[in-house]
C-alpha cells in the first residue's frame, strides 16, 4: 500500500519558521528600545547644555548688577578696560539709554576677557531711562491751632535692563533680562 503524504500534516520544519518570526520580532523591540534611549539621552544632553546656558546667564546677571552700581559711582565710567576677569568694551556703560540682545559684537562687557573663538562666555549689554519715584505724603499734626505740615518725597531713580547672553558650547544659548532700580543720589566713591 502506497502512503500519500498530506501536506496540511506534515510539520518538519514549522517550528524553525515560528522561531525565526520570534526573533525577528524581539530583534524589532531591541533595536526601537535603543533607538529611543538614544534619542532620549541626546535630548537629556541638549537639555542639560541649555540649562547651564542659563544658570551661567542668569549668575551674570548678578555681577553685572554690581559692575552697575560701581559703574554709576564713577561719573565718566571706568578707566580700566579690565576688571579681573572682566573686559569691559564701554567705560561709561550706565549711561546707555537702551540695552539690546547681547552678542559678540554688541555688548557693554563680557567675561572671561582672554576668550578663544569657539570657548564658552559670556555678553552683557545694559541701558536704562530716568524715572521719578513715587513718594509718600504724610500730613503731620501741628498741634492745636488745626494747621499741619506736609512732608512728601519720592525722588528719582534709573530703571536699568541688563540683558545677558551666555553662548556655551554646541552653540547652547540662553538670554536673560534682569530689571534693576538705581536710586539717585545713593552713589559711592569712584574706584576704578
Amino acid at each position: 500500500m502506497k502512503r500519500i503524504c498530506n501536506p496540511l500534516k506534515n510539520e518538519t520544519g514549522t517550528t524553525i519558521v515560528v522561531a525565526m518570526m520570534i526573533i525577528a520580532i524581539i530583534s524589532i523591540l531591541a533595536l526601537s528600545d535603543i533607538y529611543s534611549s538614544y534619542t532620549e539621552s541626546h535630548i537629556a544632553g541638549h537639555d542639560a547644555r541649555y540649562k547651564i546656558a542659563f544658570y551661567r546667564a542668569d549668575g551674570a546677571t548678578e555681577l553685572a548688577a554690581e559692575l552697575l552700581e560701581q559703574n554709576t559711582n564713577c561719573a565718566t565710567g571706568f578707566t580700566n578696560s579690565t576688571i579681573k576677569e572682566v573686559a569691559v568694551d564701554e567705560l561709561d556703560f550706565w549711561m546707555n539709554l537702551s540695552a539690546a540682545k547681547p552678542t559678540d559684537s554688541n555688548r557693554d562687557f563680557h567675561f572671561p576677557s582672554g576668550y578663544s573663538t569657539g570657548q564658552a562666555h559670556t555678553n552683557l549689554t545694559i541701558g536704562g531711562d530716568t524715572a521719578l519715584s513715587t513718594g509718600g505724603a504724610i500730613q503731620m499734626a501741628a498741634g492745636y491751632e488745626g494747621k499741619g505740615k506736609a512732608a512728601a518725597s519720592g525722588g528719582s531713580h534709573i530703571a536699568y535692563d541688563i540683558l545677558s547672553g551666555h553662548i556655551g558650547p554646541v552653540n547652547s544659548q540662553a538670554v536673560v533680562r534682569l530689571q534693576w532700580r538705581h536710586v539717585i543720589g545713593q552713589e559711592g566713591l569712584c574706584i576704578y
